[in-house]
């Protein structure tokens, strides 16, 4: 499988270059032991390989720029072969000045993934499952300089399908066990200059989309978000940057209980600091209502918080310290979850866009119930680059 997926990367990336093109190879070569792997609780520790490659490119001809990047990725499991993955996505970009005031883009992204999970631990036995996924993102946005700033609206569709999960031994027979859902959003942002920085406002509406077939099969429930806020952003010379965003969210849908808080406040705020060329800083936080790719059935009101340090020990070295925090409320249920990660990366630079990487991570994940939480720690090593 592999050598076949390299194979047709280079010969796309040839025929392209012979086009008039410039397309990269990339590549990542990593290698990770983690003590809780499956991230849940049962705490199994797992030595894994994992390895990808990719084409990128883009043309530009009278004013229009296609991109495009087909990338492919194995996950080798040694121990349990059902958790081995198999992905596979492609990227195309387009975007063109139609005037001096006036410009237009669209993206387009598809995955394949066929990954596997753990299903059930035994005393003497872990029963694991395959599934094969498939999600298609499309998004296209315009923006036009008029009364007095920049004004952009962008439409995006995301949707995810998810296949039946084929168990591993076979005590089962293949089964569904997740609903597809899809996720569609409209947003309208005006910026212009005031006080030194600049000023925006922003609506965006954002919606579930579940089968109504699915729904009460697979406890999955389509909601709506409608948000509108006030940002104010500024650079205080070369070394300082704030940016501070405030409004109001809301969810509405026929499975929103009543007593669940339908408007909150929306926040965001995020600060960078370079002290000097070596050495910057930064902290973030925002809170808002989740309609996809959930815990829950129907949304979440998540809380994050996350701090960075950027350091450059040497010419070619470089550490990095981030520490982040998420706080899910869930709205379906009545349940709670958070999560606190640490990540510490040492990264030294080989030249010629080549990168080696070690890296430290620990995840701490609560809920309401004791007997839900786990752990888990990581380590690995990564060779990352392209030509």
């Amino acid at each position: 499988m592999i050598p076949r997926i390299v194979i047709a990367l280079l010969v796309y990336g040839a025929c392209v270059q012979n086009a008039g093109a410039d397309p990269r190879v990339t590549y990542n070569a990593e290698t990770n032991y983690d003590t809780n792997y499956f991230n849940d609780i049962n705490k199994i520790a797992v030595l894994s390989l994992r390895t990808s490659i990719g084409v990128e490119g883009d043309i530009e001809r009278e004013g229009t720029k296609f991109g495009y990047s087909f990338n492919h990725q194995e996950v080798r499991v040694p121990r349990y072969g059902f958790a081995n993955e198999h992905n596979s996505w492609v990227n195309f970009t387009l975007s063109r000045k139609i005037s001096d005031k006036l410009e237009w883009s669209a993206q387009m992204r598809g995955t394949r993934s066929d990954a596997g999970d753990i299903f059930l631990k035994l005393p003497d036995e872990v029963l694991g499952y395959r599934r094969l996924d498939h999600k298609f993102d499309v998004s296209t946005t315009a923006t036009l300089e008029a009364l007095g700033g920049k004004n952009t609206v962008t439409a995006s569709y995301t949707s995810l399908m998810k296949g039946k999960l084929h168990f591993r031994p076979s005590y089962f027979l293949p089964a569904r066990l997740e609903a597809n859902e899809a996720l569609l959003g409209l947003k309208a942002d005006h910026i212009r200059a005031l006080a030194g920085g600049e000023v925006g406002v922003t609506v965006a509406y954002n919606t579930s989309l579940i089968p109504d077939s699915q729904q009460q099969r697979y406890g999955r429930f389509p909601a709506t978000n409608l948000r509108g806020s006030l940002a104010y952003g500024r650079k205080f010379g070369n070394n300082l940057a704030v940016l501070m965003e405030a409004g109001l969210t809301t969810i509405s849908g026929n499975e929103v209980g009543n007593q669940v808080k339908r408007t909150r406040p929306y926040l965001r705020t995020e600060v960078e600091w370079a002290l000097n060329d070596r050495l910057s800083f930064g902290a973030a936080f925002s809170q808002d209502y989740a309609l996809y790719d959930l815990d829950d059935a129907l949304g979440e009101f998540q809380r994050r918080w996350k701090a960075v340090m950027k350091t450059k020990l040497t010419k070619t070295l470089g550490f990095d310290l981030s520490v982040e925090r998420t706080h899910k409320e869930w709205i379906y249920y009545d349940d709670n979850s958070s999560e606190r990660r640490v990540v510490a990366t040492l990264a030294l630079d080989t030249g010629k866009n080549h990168k080696l990487e070690l890296e430290f991570s620990r995840l701490l994940h609560d809920e309401q119930d004791d007997t839900a939480a786990y752990r888990g720690s990581a380590i690995s090593s990564r060779f990352s680059g392209s030509f």
